[in-house]
């Protein structure tokens, strides 16, 4: 284009940078814009705009602010666009306190800065839990007398913001408070406050407000009906989950890999292991790809249920398995007396790329332990600082509970001095062990630790008795 006689007007040129910028090719805008400055190309306020968005798309609010003094030199006001790509800008930068005094100075001077630049910072406070600050923000709107009128997104920003920090009581009200100004909540809103109820055991609350959405011609989508699935298993009503997804199929809403995840780790914790596999079927002749938590969930499944044929099965046909996966791998094949099979699994895994975690120490240890190989776990326990792994409170209380089973009383207060060595204070998690996925106490080991901790720790482990 630079090369054309005439050169082409300055509204071709801003159509070009308004492409080049959509498709994210910042360092051409940049370097078009300057090419044109030294054509003597004048820029209009679209082109300003252009590149002020361009600047802070790239987080160089600087020369945007830069720019735009040269704007003000050159006799342009700076529009709404203006204004509000430069808070973006702050925001994106997370100078969330330099969008507001930006933004106050401008009004100041007389600009128009619409609710956009406003639902910017709001949204920004409640992404990095400044909710409360996002609220006095909110209500100084109208309180400062400025001509801008709060929408559905400024509501669903805040609401969506408490709701993230468990304040489901604040958010409802919010919510209750735009109704009253007529301002609609869309399924964003309520979705938000349906989760928010569902995470805090309040499943009823969340299934009125799913049926206020119908009756107000709100259809709920893949996030809603998730989110009810969810609270429904995690009540254990796995029948009425399974109802829900259905009737969500039925409503034109398709389930995605997360609605199934959730409806087959349901399944799954009822002990309906092949219901699961059912859905996971499903999932496949559907078209979808079951990620890592969809055959990490089934392998766990079917250990639970004793069938170590099919957890090895549903494994094998696992693309990429992360090291979650073989950490059920190896307690379930642990738990279901396939220690020697675990050992070589683990054997198998030091030799490979895969960065093994205490979790997978701790697994192993645990199932050497319950087989009698507690020479053998303890060699393991005491090589952890050679390969760089620091133990935590739940693989020293496994190690305790596996020494005071041979009664290993020498060993046990080594252990317990590298324990304070390491900054970590016997206490009730450390007198528990994990089995099965369930916190139980050795009573023997409490009793043997009794003669050898603080009258503190005695108190701890009497109070577990």
């Amino acid at each position: 284009m630079v090369k054309s006689r005439p050169y082409p007007s300055i509204i071709s040129f801003t159509k070009l940078l308004t492409s080049l910028v959509k498709l994210k090719r910042y360092d051409v805008v940049i370097s078009l814009s300057k090419k044109m400055e030294t054509l003597r190309i004048r820029n209009d306020l679209y082109t300003f705009n252009v590149l002020i968005n361009c600047f802070c798309s790239c987080y160089q609010v600087s020369l945007a602010l830069s720019l735009l003094g040269k704007m003000l030199k050159l006799g342009f006001e700076p529009d709404k666009v203006t204004l509000g790509s430069l808070v973006n800008g702050f925001c994106l930068r997370n100078r969330v306190s330099e969008a507001v005094s930006f933004v106050k100075k401008m009004v100041e001077l007389g600009y128009g800065v619409d609710i956009v630049a406003y639902n910017t910072i709001i949204d920004s406070m409640c992404k990095t839990k400044r909710a409360d600050e996002a609220l006095s923000f909110f209500n100084g709107i109208e309180r400062e007398g400025v001509s801008v009128r709060p929408n559905v997104v400024t509501y669903t920003s805040l609401v969506k913001g408490l709701c993230n920090l468990g304040r489901w009581s604040d958010a409802a009200g919010l919510m209750s408070d735009m109704i009253k100004r007529e301002i609609s909540p869309n399924v964003i809103t309520y979705s938000a406050l349906v989760d928010a109820f569902v995470k805090n055991g309040k499943v009823l609350e969340a299934k009125e407000l799913y049926e206020e959405m119908i009756r107000m011609s709100i259809y709920p989508d893949i996030v809603t009906y998730s989110s009810l699935i969810n609270g429904l298993c995690m009540q254990d009503r796995v029948d009425e989950a399974s109802e829900m997804f259905d009737l969500m199929v039925s409503r034109g809403c398709f389930p995605d890999v997360v609605s199934y995840n959730t409806l087959i780790n349901g399944f799954c914790k009822a002990k309906r292991v092949e219901d699961g596999m059912r859905l996971f079927r499903e999932m496949s002749e559907r078209g979808l790809v079951s990620s890592t938590v969809t055959y990490n969930t089934l392998i766990q499944g079917f250990f639970e249920a004793g069938d170590v044929d099919m957890a090895q099965e549903v494994f094998s046909q696992m693309d990429s398995p992360d090291i979650w996966t073989y950490n059920i791998l190896l307690g379930g094949l642990c738990d279901n007396g396939e220690v020697e099979k675990a050992l070589v699994m683990f054997e198998d895994l030091q030799k490979s790329e895969m960065e093994l975690d205490i979790v997978t120490y701790t697994t192993v240890i645990n199932g050497m332990c319950k087989a009698g190989k507690v020479e053998g776990a303890w060699g393991l326990f005491c090589s952890l600082s050679v390969k760089g792994v620091k133990p935590d409170v739940v693989a020293y209380s496994t190690m305790m509970s596996g020494l005071c089973s041979k009664g290993l009383h020498f060993e046990i207060d080594a252990l317990y001095l590298k324990m304070q060595g390491d900054g970590l204070v016997l206490n009730d998690g450390t007198l528990c062990i994990r089995d099965g996925g369930n916190i139980t106490v050795s009573a023997e080991f409490i009793k043997e630790m009794l003669t050898r901790v603080t009258s503190e720790g005695c108190e701890k482990a009497v109070s577990l008795l």
